[in-house]
């Protein structure tokens, strides 16, 4: 099989889940890159989410987010969205950022993490705006669960509370968009 670049591989991606999230009725927009996500995503109840995308082809236990604002926006925006694209099976994992995160890494045992993150992004910016220089940041996150091993433990375990404060929906698209999973409060 043929490798994909990773640029059109991110398109891919962006093709899915611009798809999936119109099928779901919510009006798709895309954002600037230096916004710290990908896209803005709107139900007509006013439901927004922020969704910084992640496509997967062969690596699915690793992700990197780049940029001060991408970090301050996993951390600190309530309604910050991780979706997985999966290709070339076209899946679609839509994640809660932070409590995806939360679960995955389990850095809830440092009880001042959260605190001191929040210092270190301040405190960057402000020797940012003093010194003329630019912080380019990149948190590389490695998984115990592979994406592609949640999906499958998802698939074959639906009522596992372990992830429902965290994954809320997988979706596939064989030709139309199906819902293989969502969390209870979704449905």
């Amino acid at each position: 099989m043929r490798e994909i670049h990773p640029n059109t591989l991110e398109k891919v991606g962006m093709g899915l889940v611009c798809s999936v999230e119109t099928f779901r009725g919510c009006n798709i927009q895309l954002v600037n890159k230096t916004s710290g996500f990908n896209g803005l995503s709107t139900r007509k109840d006013g439901d927004v989410r922020k969704i910084e995308l992640k496509t997967m082809e062969k690596s699915f236990n690793w992700i990197a987010i780049s940029s001060l604002t991408a970090i301050d926006k996993l951390f600190f925006e309530r309604d910050y969205w991780i979706y997985f694209a999966l290709v070339p099976d076209n899946y679609i994992v839509m994640t809660k950022g932070l409590p995806f995160l939360i679960r995955q890494l389990s850095f809830t045992a440092n009880t001042n993490f959260i605190d001191d993150l929040q210092e270190w992004i301040k405190a960057t910016r402000k020797i940012t705006k003093s010194s003329g220089l630019k912080f380019l940041p990149k948190l590389q996150l490695k998984f115990p669960v592979g994406i592609n091993n949640l999906v499958k433990h998802l698939m074959e375990n639906p009522v596992d509370e372990t992830w429902h404060d965290s994954v809320i929906e997988i979706w596939q698209n064989n030709g139309s968009w199906e819902r293989l999973y969502s969390t209870p409060e979704s449905k």
